[in-house]
Parts: C-alpha cells; sequence; structure tokens
C-alpha cells in the first residue's frame, strides 16, 4: 500500500488550505496533522485516480489507487472528500413549465482515518 515519504509528507503540509479556512490557530494546527486514510473511490470503485491540489505556484499531483493508505494533512482528506457530484430533477416552475433543480450531492471520495493500536 502505498504511503508518501517524509519529504512528501512535508510539501503536502505546506501547501495551501483550499476551501473554507480556520478561524482560528488552533483549528489551522488541527487541519494541518498528517495522519493515515484509506482512499476510497465511491463514484468508480476500483479504479486509479489522478488529482492535483494546491494552487498555481504550490501545488502537488497525486495519483490515488482504491483501497491504498495514504499520509496525508487532515485539511487534505477534508477537501478530497468534499468532491461531490450534483443529483439534478426536473421539476415545476412558477410559470407552468417544469426546470432543472438540484435535489442534492453524491459523494465521488471517501478518506477512512486509520487508527493505530498502541
Amino acid at each position: 500500500m502505498p504511503k508518501y515519504h517524509n519529504s512528501e509528507t512535508k510539501k503536502l503540509e505546506s501547501l495551501p488550505i483550499l476551501g473554507e479556512q480556520p478561524a482560528t490557530e488552533k483549528e489551522e494546527k488541527f487541519l494541518r496533522e498528517v495522519s493515515d486514510y484509506i482512499f476510497q473511490n465511491l463514484e468508480e470503485s476500483g479504479l486509479t485516480i489522478n488529482f492535483i491540489y494546491g494552487n498555481t505556484k504550490n501545488h502537488v499531483n497525486l495519483k490515488m489507487m482504491h483501497g491504498a493508505t495514504y499520509k496525508f494533512p487532515r485539511f487534505l482528506a477534508r477537501h478530497i472528500e468534499s468532491c461531490s457530484t450534483p443529483i439534478y430533477e426536473l421539476r415545476p416552475d412558477s410559470l407552468g413549465g417544469k426546470s432543472m433543480v438540484e435535489v442534492g450531492k453524491t459523494p465521488r471520495f471517501q478518506m477512512k482515518q486509520v487508527y493505530s493500536r498502541g
């Protein structure tokens, strides 16, 4: 099962936090903690995906295999889990016609945190 080495883990820790920003230093420290996660591709189970995370100046290309264990900061696991596909339905609108309305989201990936026995 692939895990990133220390130098790669340090690079992952230095990446910017995308999306919702931490409100306090304590929250940022928590989000930057590195843990082991099992990656699951819920959308196309069993397939490997290439995933780019970061901004234009500081980013990383990740190749992630379904069922493999990775050492990631919490903010990266949170971002991967936030990826979803919208679900649309035709619903009646106020003009008597029908329009597409987003009614939910389907998660694409899951990151299960692995706790060591100790």
